[in-house]
């Protein structure tokens, strides 16, 4: 009965701790969004609101749209190609691209910007050296470029790992019937790998409207643009919270859409058999022709951009507060992924238990990943707000003065944002990391007498460590590229590496932007290096 009970019960490992734990991952996640819908909905409309409706607002939309596409439509030809390359075919230098690729995600599209404009502007390098007919990265088709260079390992990774997976079967058929390799492809191999790939291309277009810094420097209004500009150029907490809402509708739209795709997703093996596509030999000339298409993207998104930086930071002095701005950022982005992993380690320990409680805490806890930076930080001001405006009156009773400020000044609120933001994205590396916790193994450690803290440093985490490591830092990035929500929260005179490259960039001081531009995706390549072998590891 011991025996039977302990293998029918994989998440009896963990109490009732992981479930509170995945709670307040939960609240974490969806509080400020739930309190950017309050202030939205309950708030009195205010003239700028008004104003932007009548004047600007059509314009952020429609640019959000273009470069929404134009992001998605990129990264999908490059994620999708080059997925298919890396899962399909053998040429020399694939596994050590097959992570490489995922690295311009170290790079923040901003940065990626800021180099790519100053080389093809006007009395730029690729200006001179064209005769001027190098178009100037610029606009709403610019900036979706850049988001398409740095933001398509997301389409690459979830296109590599569906290619791998898929059976030869239904390919093999169609060459049979006298279809060629392309037409069998597109007949077979790309419709069942489409709800993988719509699942990066959500992601792609909900990176591209989250930002700020490239659209503001590249001159596309989106409505983060808009977002920015109510809240700190009108100061009115419930038009940026309207706007918030628009951008929460367009995240739930796309997503919804990307649920829709895969829910009518049906691939099935016959007799559950699976048969593997054996990869194509490519001939030294095709190999030559794969490596180009490999690097050329590796090469306009990461090594071009970074060399320009490199170049203008030796030729330029070090800007002031540079010190104490990576300190920062280093601060802010430790502190997060040490949080946000475990509190993804503890909601995926929950889910285990396959509570009705564990499930929805878990799917409200990814609400945060679908919303922009700004969002977050707009929903974090309302929620702290409300708190202290709730609190002051009882306070003032008993003490006679008003309670102590919750809202500004603080690295809390900018913590609180970043796990609001990037908590989620820590629960599914866990998740999957604890997947190799099978309920057998459990239960064969409970019999032999191994009690739960044993069981949890002996056996779980020498199986699961590389996993989290691997979510926490990521989310360590992902806090280091943030830039939106550290400028609506940040404390007066706490400076990040990127507020320090975004407020040069934006002075169109380049050379001294460029130091500290060049700093983050730097110090992110070592995490993401990291990372992308882990992820690369089904592939090996």
């Amino acid at each position: 009965m011991r025996l039977a009970a302990a293998f029918r019960s994989p998440g009896h490992v963990v109490p009732g701790r992981a479930t509170s734990l995945a709670v307040l991952a939960a609240i974490l996640c969806a509080a400020p969004i739930l309190a950017v819908v309050w202030i939205g909905l309950s708030g009195e409309t205010g003239d700028y609101l008004r104003h932007l409706a009548d004047t600007r607002l059509p314009t952020y939309l429609v640019t959000s749209a273009v470069v929404g596409l134009i992001a998605a439509g990129g990264a999908g030809l490059i994620g999708t190609g080059l997925g298919w390359l890396m899962a399909r075919t053998e040429f020399a230098g694939r596994r050590t691209l097959g992570w490489a690729l995922i690295l311009p995600l170290a790079v923040p599209a901003y940065v990626a910007a800021y180099a790519w404009l100053d080389l093809s502007a006007a009395g730029g390098p690729l200006h001179a050296a064209t005769g001027g007919l190098f178009p100037t990265i610029r606009g709403s088709w610019g900036a979706g470029l850049m988001f398409a260079l740095v933001l398509y390992p997301y389409v690459y990774l979830l296109a590599r790992n569906t290619f791998s997976s898929q059976s030869a079967d239904a390919y093999n058929a169609a060459r049979t019937l006298g279809a060629g390799p392309l037409t069998a492809f597109w007949r077979t191999s790309l419709p069942m790998a489409r709800p993988a790939i719509a699942a990066g291309l959500a992601l792609v277009v909900m990176e591209s409207l989250a930002d700020y810094g490239t659209v503001s420097h590249l001159g596309a209004p989106t409505l983060s643009i808009g977002l920015i500009r109510a809240w700190s150029g009108a100061g009115s907490l419930v038009d940026a919270a309207r706007i918030s809402l628009v951008l929460v509708v367009i995240a739930i739209f796309v997503f919804g859409l990307e649920r829709a795709q895969r829910s009518r997703a049906r691939t099935v093996n016959a007799a559950g058999r699976h048969n593997p596509a054996p990869r194509l030999q490519l001939d030294p000339g095709r190999s030559l022709l794969a490596l180009i298409a490999c690097l050329i993207p590796l090469a306009l998104g990461m090594v071009i951009p970074l060399g320009r930086l490199a170049w203008l930071a030796l030729h330029t002095d070090t800007a002031p507060g540079l010190a104490a701005a990576s300190l920062h950022s280093l601060t802010l982005a430790t502190i997060t992924a040490l949080l946000a992993a475990g509190l993804g380690l503890a909601t995926a320990y929950a889910l285990r238990s396959r509570t009705a409680i564990a499930t929805l805490a878990a799917r409200a806890a990814g609400l945060g990943y679908a919303v922009p930076g700004a969002v977050a930080a707009v929903g974090v001001i309302a929620l702290l707000s409300g708190t202290q405006a709730l609190l002051d009156p009882a306070w003032r009773a008993l003490t006679g003065d008003v309670f102590p400020i919750l809202l500004t000044a603080t690295g809390g609120a900018l913590v609180f944002a970043y796990l609001s933001r990037f908590a989620a994205a820590a629960i599914s590396p866990a998740e999957t990391a604890l997947a190799q916790v099978t309920p057998s193994l459990d239960g064969a450690a409970r019999t032999l007498g191994a009690g739960r803290r044993r069981r949890v440093w002996h056996i779980h985490w020498p199986l699961i460590a590389a996993g989290v490591t691997s979510a926490g830092l990521l989310v360590f990035v992902e806090v280091l590229k943030e830039l939106p929500a550290t400028m609506i929260l940040r404390p007066f005179n706490y400076d990040t590496l990127a507020i320090i490259a975004h407020n040069f960039a934006s002075d169109e001081r380049l050379g001294e932007a460029a130091l500290p531009s060049l700093l983050i995706p730097l110090v992110a390549l070592l995490p993401m290096i990291f990372v992308a072998r882990y992820l690369s590891r089904p592939d090996r």
